[in-house]
């Protein structure tokens, strides 16, 4: 029973903590400025950003994973022996693994575009990227952060506990994109985080997906830093030469990686951090701690 309910009540954990932080926030905004609630009466929903400013909702977001991460580690979902274990890394192909991730998530990001769905957190990261916590907060710290969560907390727990590996690497992507709550970012969220959980079942650890996760927001930042609010009209789909253009290349990326990713699977030795059945080509923990 354990083993899908503590997955389940580390999200729920997640949210509540991430739903306290933006009260306290609010309050904050209410205190230090009474006229806030007035504006957000006014049609201002930025009224409690603009009033805390940047940093604050940065540190909000690094204290709150930051306690669900002890949260999660005080139910014994983190396997702190291998998380972050650089020997357990065949860097060969782990470096596949990246290539092909950088192709599947290039594809999600034309794909996203092109479902045209509301981005609710456009303002706010675009003023987080301009404010130095606020971009460290999205580049890197948020980024692991919730490959703690959700790939050794979620999806690793599942899979020590004897969850089929599918159950466990598609769900936990699934949850990642919902959990994000912003319509713009749910399938992209979701794309990402199943690639992610391939990666991390193949590698055990969070080194391979924390780099990726890292690059894809770094670029993002980057992007918002120095286009601003050109970005709001930069359309990738166009410069990439219109529809049919754009349809051709998300199945091309998916392609690519779907296809080194499955080289990856057939290749790349599994550690032996899950309890289920291993090859003779398997590493033991005795050759990995050797390494």
């Amino acid at each position: 029973m354990k083993k899908v309910l503590y997955p389940i009540l580390a999200v729920i954990v997640f949210l509540i903590i991430q739903g306290a932080a933006g009260v306290v926030i609010a309050v904050i905004a209410l205190i230090n400025d009474p006229q806030v609630f007035k504006q957000m009466q006014a049609g201002d929903p930025n009224a409690f950003m603009d009033s805390m400013g940047n940093s604050a909702l940065a540190w909000a977001t690094i204290i709150s994973g930051l306690i669900s991460i002890g949260i999660i580690a005080l139910l014994k979902m983190i396997d702190w022996k291998h998380v972050l274990n650089l020997k357990m890394i065949d860097w060969g192909w782990g470096v596949v693994s990246i290539i092909a991730a950088i192709f599947g998530i290039f594809a999600l990001n034309i794909l996203g575009e092109m479902l045209d769905l509301p981005n609710l957190m456009e303002e706010q990261f675009t003023n987080m990227s301009n404010d130095l916590v606020g971009a460290l907060s999205i580049a890197i710290i948020g980024p692991i952060i919730e490959e703690f969560i959700f790939r050794e907390g979620v999806e690793g727990y599942m899979l020590r506990n004897g969850v089929n590996k599918w159950v466990a690497i598609i769900s936990s992507g699934i949850v990642f994109g919902i959990i994000h709550l912003n319509p713009a970012q749910v399938p992209f969220a979701a794309g990402m985080g199943i690639i992610f959980g391939i990666i991390y079942y193949k590698s055990g650890n969070i080194i391979l997906t924390s780099i990726l996760h890292i690059l894809n927001n770094s670029i993002a930042v980057w992007q918002m830093y120095s286009m601003g609010e050109e970005l709001k009209d930069f359309k990738l789909v166009d410069y990439l030469g219109g529809t049919v253009d754009a349809i051709f290349y998300i199945i091309g990326g998916l392609g690519l990686c779907i296809l080194w990713l499955h080289v990856v699977w057939k290749r790349y030795r599994k550690p032996a951090v899950y309890p289920i059945a291993e090859t003779a080509e398997t590493p033991t923990y005795t050759e990995l701690n050797n390494q």
